[in-house]
């Protein structure tokens, strides 16, 4: 009678503990559930966010190809403006010469004019 009573008794504990244990799990389990639930409505919120953001930087993507087409551009028609100037330069350096020879010519066309005028 006596074993029995304290061997119940000891079952009753268990069992209580065991009660205990299985409500502190459904309590985890009921707030992992909430979290869950919580996480997935924010992350559909976040859903738009995402693509909007993903949209961005397609447009960024985009916007420095023009750009990097545009300076290109810029210094494709710089390497051409130095073509230029360097042509114009040269013909100046050019024309600066025939005008000295052009001088120089007038010069002695000049002196034979006077020499012929002075022996006429």
């Amino acid at each position: 009678g006596r074993g029995f009573a304290v061997v119940a008794a000891e079952v009753r504990k268990l069992a209580e503990r065991s009660k205990l244990a299985a409500d502190e799990i459904i309590a985890l389990s009921d707030k992992s559930v909430s979290v869950t639930n919580e996480a997935a409505q924010l992350l559909d919120e976040l859903k738009p966010e995402i693509a909007r953001t993903a949209n961005l930087v397609q447009e960024i993507t985009s916007s420095n190809i023009e750009q990097s087409n545009g300076t290109n551009q810029v210094n494709n028609a710089l390497a051409q403006l130095n073509t230029i100037t360097q042509q114009n330069a040269s013909m100046s350096e050019e024309l600066a010469s025939s005008a000295e020879e052009l001088t120089n010519q007038s010069q002695a066309l000049i002196e034979l004019v006077l020499f012929f005028k002075m022996k006429s």
